[in-house]
């Protein structure tokens, strides 16, 4: 007899579940909009008073605002997933989760990536409403906005991907924080997070644009600021190329870790 086929209805379910829980967590959602809107009241003042003498790097206060504002949206939006994953092998439920039909880390994904389309929503509406008060206007050229925020959101769904697979480190680390921790400030100086790649020094812009970190932050923020078609579909296509490393590097390391659970009577 032919095995069934494998459907996407379970991951979509766990997916609508994620989402859900995300929503109705009403008081992290609360706070998150809270920290959101503090940062950028905070940025606002400082770029403000940095280029109050003129642009740098063609860059105005009001455009450095919506970057920021689209960096910390991605950021902000992000699931910790690695964390959940790290839960699940410390406490052994991780070697039960393993004997269902369905695959435990395309659970664990799918329900992140739910947790992650309603952050983006939600930050997304809060960033919509503070962001054009707070830069004074909207970017030069607003079009840009549209680019953005696909890439946002495609750029947040492949960091989940690099998380998930940080996770499973706790296989034989059992506590992943650290790799996260490297993955994190690497994200944070190599994307770009809160000042733009055209103010880095040639040799770090280079280093960035080699690097998964660049299209993630980086390229979906400059789009927000008129970045051109080309520029975001380049951008897109530098993101369908690091998901492809992520998913395969994601496959490789949960092998290695189911035959170490294998090994250690899991």
């Amino acid at each position: 007899m032919t095995a069934p086929a494998p459907t996407l209805a379970p991951y979509l379910a766990v997916a609508r579940i994620g989402a859900r829980h995300t929503f109705a967590a009403r008081g992290e959602a609360v706070g998150r909009a809270f920290f959101f809107g503090v940062l950028l009241l905070i940025f606002s003042q400082l770029w403000a008073a940095v280029l109050a003498r003129g642009p740098v790097a063609g860059l105005e206060a009001r455009e450095v605002l919506w970057y920021i504002a689209v960096t910390e949206w991605i950021v902000l939006s992000i699931p910790m997933v690695h964390l959940e994953i790290e839960q699940d092998v410390r406490s052994g439920d991780v070697a039960y989760r393993l004997a269902r039909p369905v695959s435990y880390l395309g659970m664990r994904i799918a329900e992140a990536l739910g947790a992650l389309l309603a952050r983006l929503a939600f930050v997304g509406v809060v960033a919509a409403a503070l962001v054009p008060a707070l830069a004074g206007g909207f970017p030069r050229d607003p079009r840009g906005l549209l680019f953005a925020v696909p890439l946002g959101a495609l750029a947040a769904a492949v960091a989940v991907l690099f998380q998930a697979a940080i996770g499973l480190a706790a296989f034989w680390l059992q506590d992943c924080s650290p790799v996260y921790w490297i993955w994190q400030k690497l994200t944070f100086l190599l994307g770009g997070l809160l000042l733009p790649l055209d103010l880095y020094p040639g040799w770090l812009r280079t280093i960035a644009r080699w690097s998964p970190f660049e299209p993630l932050l980086y390229g979906p923020a400059r789009a927000a600021l008129g970045a051109g078609a080309v520029e975001a579909a380049a951008t897109a296509g530098k993101l369908v190329l690091w998901a492809a490393i992520a998913t395969a590097l994601l496959g490789a390391v949960a092998r290695r870790a189911r035959r170490a659970l294998e090994v250690n009577g899991g």
